[in-house]
């Protein structure tokens, strides 16, 4: 029990100093707020903040960790039968469906939309990001499928299926910057993605719809 009371001090501690860095970069820009200046608006110690973010850059990109688990959470446990690229591409639409939000969220997403075109620093890091998570989902799929040095499906499935998330990111940030109401954002995002999948699935339909150290599963 007092575990659990101090887990839900982190996260409410991660949570408020996350809310209010966004604030900050969005009024003042990410380049000119100290870590400093974010740690006395959260009313925490500097050390603290480092605590719970390693870099300035991960104040903005707090959840990126989350995404991630959930990602490959969704692919580690699909349906026997069910290929890999479904399972990730119904986790993505699942996320860009939930884009009809309220107006609040929408706001927060405006204020990040924002954030990234304005600071070279924060697309890099946002690169990166990416690049660990087709890293991620390219060894969970490698793994399962028992895929050999030579076989490069791992790595072009999960590098494919990065691309159709930035390009459905990149869509729907340039629409919040356009004035693009935001109940209108999911639907779009949620377009393209099906579109990049299908796309995909000329090549991809079948693979890695089987987990050979599954029980259930056939032998490949």
């Amino acid at each position: 029990m007092v575990e659990g009371v101090r887990e839900l001090k982190k996260r409410e501690t991660r949570r408020r100093i996350a809310e209010t860095a966004l604030r900050l970069f969005a009024v003042h820009g990410f380049d000119v707020v100290t870590v400093a200046e974010v740690a006395k608006a959260a009313g925490v110690t500097e050390k603290t903040v480092f605590n719970h973010f390693e870099t300035k850059e991960d104040l903005v990109y707090s959840e990126d960790r989350a995404f991630e688990a959930e990602l490959l959470e969704s692919v580690r446990t699909r349906p026997a039968g069910e290929p890999a690229l479904a399972a990730a591409g119904r986790f993505l639409l699942g996320r860009y469906r939930r884009l009809t939000i309220d107006p609040a969220s929408g706001e927060r997403a405006r204020m990040f939309a924002t954030l990234v075109a304005s600071s070279p620093a924060l697309r890099t890091r946002e690169r990166r990001i990416h690049s660990r998570y087709a890293d991620a989902l390219c060894a969970l799929i490698a793994e399962e499928q028992r895929a050999g040095a030579g076989d490069l499906r791992p790595r072009l499935l999960a590098e494919a299926l990065m691309a159709v998330h930035r390009e459905s990111l990149a869509m729907m940030r340039a629409g919040l910057l356009e004035g693009t109401p935001v109940d209108e954002l999911g639907p779009r995002a949620v377009t393209a993605a099906r579109r990049g999948l299908a796309l995909l699935a000329d090549g991809f339909a079948g693979y890695a719809a089987d987990r050979p150290g599954d029980a259930s599963a056939s032998s490949s």
